[in-house]
């Protein structure tokens, strides 16, 4: 299969018999350059909890089926690629931000823009103000190289099937206790907004079957990736998923658990049925 990594993103596509479906992993880099990690104020473990870590490894076989598989590399606390480029807090930056800069988003008030300015346990991140020639470079190289990306095989989708299949896959801390409005798997489609009924209904019922708990929507309808590229009406289907990370990983240590293979294998079985009903989404 052929694959191409760079420090940026790794990507990875089928040999043959290619189909029009990528799963997008936006948060799952473990890249942390010692230059930005000299910025931070917290140690190494406190910044991992904010990766989905090793959510892209349960999708690892989707190019057996035909899909491809994009994953980031550098870590979302720099550089998330689940935002708009420019979702940036003014309050981290040595200078004033230029006006095409979202400063007034949702996620950059709870301090998870672009550049993230708290941790996933709520610590700010960094000792020192940013300087934003350093980030917009930044953000250059790392989130406009991902974007393209997803833009190339949405273009190509088009050309060659006329519509296309994303799976936008994230992973979710379990909570400390646990309650009944928690489940295993969230699915967001935008409130019905990225992705036809068919795919995300196939989907929920496919997990369902295995066990999981499902919800939709709530608390996560889906993010910049779900939202930006999804349009059922252009043939373009977005569907998140969130997976409760305490079914494949040991949250302390950053470890796979006794469960990942079992998990895996779920995510495989599930790109095997979801694979083979493409034309039925796309309606083709």
């Amino acid at each position: 299969m052929p694959i191409h990594k760079t420090k940026i993103y790794h990507l990875q596509k089928p040999d043959n018999n290619v189909l029009p479906f990528l799963v997008s992993s936006p948060h799952s880099g473990q890249f942390y350059p010692q230059n930005l990690l000299e910025l931070t104020r917290l140690p190494l473990d406190e910044l991992r909890k904010s990766e989905d870590s090793f959510v892209h490894e349960l999708f690892h076989h989707v190019s057996n089926y035909g899909g491809s598989l994009l994953n980031a590399e550098l870590s979302r606390i720099f550089c998330d690629l689940n935002r708009w480029a420019w979702e940036l807090d003014p309050k981290m930056f040595k200078e004033q931000l230029p006006p095409w800069c979202d400063t007034e988003s949702a996620r950059v008030k709870n301090g998870i823009g672009t550049v993230h300015k708290i941790s996933n346990s709520g610590k700010v991140i960094f000792k020192y103000y940013l300087s934003f020639t350093h980030i917009e470079k930044l953000i250059q190289n790392y989130w406009f190289s991902y974007h393209q990306q997803i833009k190339n095989f949405i273009h190509n989708f088009k050309n060659r099937f006329n519509g296309g299949i994303i799976l936008d896959v994230h992973s979710m801390p379990s909570p400390r206790i646990q309650t009944p409005a928690f489940a295993d798997i969230i699915l967001g489609d935008n409130f019905s907004k990225s992705c036809c009924p068919l795919l995300i209904n196939q989907t929920a019922r496919y997990f369902q079957s295995k066990g999981l708990t499902v919800k939709k929507n709530i608390p996560y309808a889906g993010g910049y990736i779900t939202s930006h590229y999804g349009n059922p009406f252009k043939n373009i289907h977005v569907l998140q998923i969130e997976i409760n990370k305490k079914l494949y990983l040991n949250e302390e240590c950053f470890q796979l658990n006794e469960n990942f293979f079992r998990i895996q294998k779920i995510m495989t079985e599930f790109l095997i049925m979801i694979t083979s009903q493409w034309k039925e989404i796309l309606k083709i």
